[in-house]
């Protein structure tokens, strides 16, 4: 056995940075190289010139903006990826922590979320974890904690409606009913039959179940 070449251990890591901005883009890539993160970085502007870039490089793993010169075009961007036969990982990189814009990210079958305000040691932690298959949703240092989502993905999430969705990203957040209430102005009681559809659909039977099955909480 040891007269073979260990083929898998040559093989490079690549990735594609995608964001409108250029010293963004630059910022991200030379994290990337700098801590050996990815052997290849691409870098590109748009959702187009990217989708376009991964067919022809098949990147391990993508980190995008959600908005990349029209609304929401990353997360158009990562729907499309998703479709692929091998699809990459895929980052959102973003300035929002908006709960609809976490819950969009969900459905559209995202592996994790960064806030911006990340420093760059907790970035290059998030995309570490991420490669190694645990995803990372990290909403801002107002929130004060990482979401490690274990299962949640796109069929789950189409599940539910949008407004459901805004309710999980909080929940996930261990926002409480109250809290929700105030984010979303919606009616305490409004909010608590938000909650019981939700688990309802998830086939879960408490909250308490929802955290323990789909995300591990830790405070940075």
């Amino acid at each position: 056995m040891g007269d073979f070449p260990e083929v898998l251990s040559l093989r490079k890591r690549k990735s594609v940075v995608v964001d409108s901005f250029p010293v963004m883009r630059d910022a991200v890539a030379k994290l990337l190289q700098q801590h050996r993160l990815a052997d290849v970085v691409e870098k590109f502007d748009t959702a187009h010139s990217a989708f376009e870039g991964c067919l022809q490089l098949r990147p391990d793993f993508l980190i995008t903006d959600v908005d990349l010169g029209g609304s929401r075009m990353g997360l158009d961007l990562c729907r499309s990826l998703k479709r692929l036969d091998a699809p990459p990982q895929v980052m959102v990189f973003s300035s929002t922590s908006a709960p609809n814009i976490v819950a969009d990210c969900i459905s559209s079958g995202a592996d994790s979320f960064v806030h911006r305000s990340a420093d760059p040691a907790y970035f290059v932690t998030a995309v570490q974890a991420m490669i190694g298959d645990r995803p990372v949703w990290y909403a801002g240092k107002d929130h004060e904690a990482s979401i490690d989502v274990a299962c949640i993905g796109p069929n789950i999430a189409q599940a539910l409606t949008n407004r459901e969705q805004e309710v999980l990203a909080l929940l996930l957040q261990r926002y409480s009913n109250p809290e929700i209430s105030t984010r979303l102005f919606l009616a305490r009681q409004t909010v608590k039959n938000y909650v019981s559809s939700i688990l309802q659909k998830l086939e879960l039977s408490s909250r308490h179940e929802l955290l323990t099955t789909y995300a591990e909480i830790s405070c940075r």
